[in-house]
């Protein structure tokens, strides 16, 4: 068996370089041929993986939620896909939660080593995919606005500052909203499509699944101090109940869904800016195969089958 380990050297504070010699070490336990490739931007860590397609049995990569989008646009653009191992080493790691993999290098390398994987879906928005979320409105665009040099020196605590702007402006954008044969037609303060349990470390879609075809599309609804308030209930009562479907947010599962803005407003896509305006999304069910741990031969993460 052969592989390619992709890792992202800024990712985490940049600490990841220096365990480098140790990660190939131990994949080389299990691949004959373990090939190396340091991202030098998102395009060519996107074709690196496309490289890999149909060359290597496995794509290794190591970074934070924006590397695995990266690895995921790649790869799921394929016919031929590699299975995937994921080492964490991002700021936030929402993916790492969702799958139960650790952001200790040893124990993630260890899942990659006893070789129990998952199928994922993957989300498609108008021409590129997406692993855990789409999200437009008041703080999607904290995660890509936030600079680099300014995470590698607060970590998370980044986000929060950055997250201040729109607590002072919160947005407030006119959507249409297609999907199950249905319209929805509202002034939203923010739209998420959800295949993830948790956004920014944050878990309030405690009962997604990740694997069943839909996904969870939560239009926040308008309400004093352009739907803050909202968004912060739509948290709350996601993190206590089953069903968040309520005053504050209109909780739908579904699998196709098209998206009509007022304006122009950028999506942010697995943490990073993705198209801008209208959108049509899709669940590619089971479209990835990601190395995870398992018990008894399923998966420990109960958002999967």
């Amino acid at each position: 068996m052969t592989c390619i380990f992709i890792y992202n050297p800024e990712s985490g504070k940049g600490r990841i370089k220096k365990r480098v010699p140790y990660i190939i070490q131990t994949l080389k336990r299990k691949y004959s041929t373990v090939d190396i490739h340091e991202t030098k931007s998102k395009e060519d860590c996107i074709k690196a993986s496309i490289d890999a397609c149909g060359k290597y049995n496995a794509i290794i990569f190591s970074g934070g939620d924006g590397t695995f989008n990266d690895i995921t646009c790649g790869v799921s653009s394929q016919d031929k896909r590699p299975i995937l191992g994921y080492i964490p080493t991002g700021t936030v790691n929402d993916i790492a939660k969702n799958l139960k993999i650790s952001r200790n290098i040893k124990k993630a390398l260890k899942i990659i080593l006893k070789g129990g994987y998952i199928k994922h879906d993957v989300g498609k928005i108008n021409d590129t995919f997406f692993m855990y979320v789409a999200a437009v409105g008041t703080f999607s665009s904290v995660s890509y606005r936030t600079k680099r040099k300014t995470k590698k020196i607060l970590g998370r605590l980044a986000y929060a500052f950055d997250g201040m702007n729109d607590l002072i402006n919160p947005k407030i954008t006119k959507v249409t909203v297609r999907c199950n044969d249905r319209s929805y037609i509202s002034d939203a303060p923010l739209i998420l499509i959800l295949n993830s349990k948790s956004i920014g470390g944050v878990v309030f879609n405690r009962h997604g699944h990740l694997n069943d075809g839909k996904f969870d599309l939560m239009i926040v609804r308008n309400s004093r101090h352009n739907g803050l308030i909202n968004i912060f209930r739509m948290i709350i009562t996601g993190i206590f109940r089953k069903n968040v479907d309520n005053k504050a947010v209109k909780h739908i599962k579904t699998s196709k869904i098209h998206v009509e803005l007022q304006d122009d407003a950028t999506w942010c896509v697995d943490g990073e800016a993705g198209p801008s305006g209208n959108v049509y999304i899709e669940n590619l069910h089971e479209h990835l195969d990601i190395y995870a741990p398992l018990k008894n031969n399923h998966p420990k993460s109960k958002y999967f089958d």
